[in-house]
């Protein structure tokens, strides 16, 4: 799960995402900048693994969550045009990983006093998985 996360961080900061955070980190909002792209996943299913000789293929499927934070004074379309034009191309561009935008909610955050957009996403995949030769 951690690798399908990285790829997804990776391919963010390759799209110009500057501030991507995993939603298990303890980074401090106030200190993390404008935009904050934060990623986690809800939920991992590995199903049966089938073995060739020399790797274990494990197909998979999981449902990651996007949450971008805009900043202050930022309106619903600035955020939807963020998303668009920096978050959903790199969804989409994860060579291996098929995905789809499965929810999209956006409202605002009375704490951190931000619109905050949260998008859900459905992926799958196979895991491939080197077997060690005896």
């Amino acid at each position: 799960m951690l690798d399908i996360l990285n790829e997804l961080r990776t391919a963010l900061v390759e799209a110009g995402n500057d501030n991507v955070y995993f939603a298990f980190d303890t980074v401090p909002v106030s200190s993390k900048g404008s935009f904050i792209t934060v990623i986690g996943a809800k939920s991992y299913e590995a199903m049966t693994p089938v073995y060739s000789q020399y790797t274990i293929f494990i197909p998979f499927r999981a449902e990651l969550e996007v949450i971008l934070s805009a900043p202050e004074r930022c309106t619903m379309s600035q955020v939807y045009g963020y998303f668009g034009e920096k978050v959903l191309p790199a969804i989409n561009g994860i060579s291996g990983l098929s995905s789809s935008l499965s929810s999209l909610v956006i409202k605002h955050d009375t704490n951190m006093k931000r619109l905050v957009l949260t998008a859900g996403i459905k992926a799958g995949g196979v895991q491939r998985i080197e077997r060690e030769s005896l």
